[in-house]
């Protein structure tokens, strides 16, 4: 007995055009997507750099702090008469500013004395008289020191100490004790020296500037006397220090330092965005010495 079968239809595949039609969406959706990764991608690096920079630039911000806050620790707004390294005189301050040009980064110099002091027990006549205090104890060779009767004060450099006499020496030869630096007739020295009770504390002097050359990113770099420089935030865009003066005006190149109120670091950190190649953020804060 003959079963009739039903013809089979005839069997069709994907024509060329549908091929290259399917293989052109999926090139456009495997497209979009990748462009979405590193675009999210992006972001995500963006965001981190700009993280990195805000918290170096913090962190520079968080070693200013303390120091601005115990900047001039004794003495106050007295000018401090001294040399420098290259035997020069100097009038220093509890805060120095370091303004060049409007464009220009700022520099920034602070001098505190918050690690030792001891009182004066022998009067000091002149800058080449040894120095007869209370203690010696936390005092070394070459620390630099302030001595002060509240109405001057006066850096110089120890070059020995001796516990048993208890003095502190300064040797003329130092430059940083040239007898250049305080001279009587200019005012840069008591007229009677340093009387018994006077105060001599060790200083800390921090210098905070740019480091543009040096290193692959421009730096703000910290130096401290004593020590070699170290890298106080990397890859920051620039260095400002304002001052508000009692008078309510603000100005980075104050002319005299008796009527600032105010200190106000500031560390810009570009933004790596190149939508918006110009955006700038920044890490600041606005102290008063305690001194002052």
């Amino acid at each position: 007995m003959n079963i009739p079968t039903p013809a089979r239809g005839r069997e069709r595949g994907f024509s060329l055009v549908e091929v290259i039609i399917a293989l052109l969406l999926g090139t456009l959706l495997l497209a979009a997507m990748s462009m979405a990764f590193y675009r999210s991608a992006g972001q995500t690096l963006r965001l981190r750099d700009v993280t990195d920079r805000r918290q170096s630039a913090r962190t520079a911000v968080q070693m200013m702090d303390r120091e601005i806050r115990m900047a001039g620790s004794g003495w106050g707004r007295i000018p401090v008469y001294g040399n420098n390294s290259a035997g020069q005189p100097v009038t220093l301050a509890a805060v120095t500013p370091g303004f060049t040009s409007i464009a220009a980064d700022d520099s920034l110099m602070l001098i505190g004395a918050w690690q030792t002091q001891t009182p004066v027990t022998d009067q000091m006549p002149s800058s080449s008289s040894n120095l007869k205090v209370q203690d010696v104890t936390g005092f070394a060779a070459n620390d630099l020191v302030l001595v002060s009767n509240g109405l001057f004060a006066n850096m110089f450099q120890v070059t020995a100490t001796n516990s048993s006499s208890q003095h502190l020496q300064a040797n003329p030869a130092s430059p940083y004790n040239n007898a250049g630096g305080y001279k009587v007739s200019e005012g840069h020295w008591p007229a009677s020296g340093y009387p018994v009770g006077s105060i001599v504390f060790k200083l800390s002097i921090s210098s905070y500037y740019m480091d543009r050359t040096t290193y692959r990113k421009p730096v703000l770099m910290r130096h401290e006397y004593g020590t070699p420089p170290q890298i106080a935030a990397y890859n920051v865009d620039g260095f400002r220090v304002w001052y508000l003066m009692q008078d309510g005006t603000w100005t980075r190149n104050p002319q005299n330092l008796m009527n600032v109120e105010q200190v106000k670091p500031v560390v810009a950190t570009r933004i790596s965005d190149p939508r918006r190649p110009s955006l700038v953020d920044s890490v600041w804060t606005t102290l008063q010495p305690r001194s002052f």
